[in-house]
């Protein structure tokens, strides 16, 4: 089956512009929470993680989201096979975990991030909660960048959608970073 890449449609701009710098540097690491059919995963190991040291950790219950009625239809064990032959050979950690699972294992805490993605479950609730919880992960100068930021549930219902959360992740956490750009996307570099 023929899935959306909504990552070249919505995010590789972005990406392009705040990632590209970091090009082939040693050590970087990074998280995606959210990785669907792994689109923006190749361009990351592709375009950015290219030192044999650096490599990308994916967050991702491979199951769909409930509240999204364009994934009802989707088979998600395909999404995830789909995903296994983009990514087959790349420097990628693999994590079938809900975010909050992942982010709440006490093992984590001895690895921090030079970029974290999150683009997981579309709530306002859980944009909120994957931020705050992966917030302590970001290295000092890191960045973060949260998806969806425009992107509206079909029932119109603002707690539906990702954007509320995101208000109160930036509103309680200001004057600890640096706003780099708000569209359909908010990228932020932590101080």
């Amino acid at each position: 089956m023929e899935y959306p890449n909504w990552f070249k449609q919505i995010a590789q701009h972005n990406f392009e512009q705040f990632l590209l710098p970091l090009q082939g540097e040693d050590r970087l690491h990074f998280l995606q929470l959210g990785a669907f059919t792994g689109d923006a995963s190749v361009w990351m190991c592709n375009s950015v993680l290219t030192a044999q040291s650096s490599n990308l950790t994916d967050v991702d219950t491979w199951e769909g989201a409930p509240n999204e009625p364009v994934q009802t239809d989707m088979d998600f064990d395909d999404v995830y096979n789909t995903y296994l032959a983009k990514t087959e050979g790349m420097r990628i950690n693999r994590k079938r975990s809900t975010t909050q699972d992942f982010l709440l294992n006490e093992d984590l805490w001895k690895d921090f991030y030079d970029f974290i993605y999150v683009d997981a479950h579309h709530t306002s609730a859980s944009a909120l909660l994957d931020c705050e919880l992966s917030w302590p992960l970001l290295k000092s100068g890191g960045l973060m960048a949260i998806d969806d930021y425009e992107w509206t549930h079909p029932d119109g219902v603002d707690i539906h959608a990702p954007k509320l959360g995101i208000h109160m992740f930036l509103d309680r956490h200001e004057g600890e970073y640096k706003l780099l750009v708000k569209n359909q996307q908010v990228w932020i570099r932590k101080h």
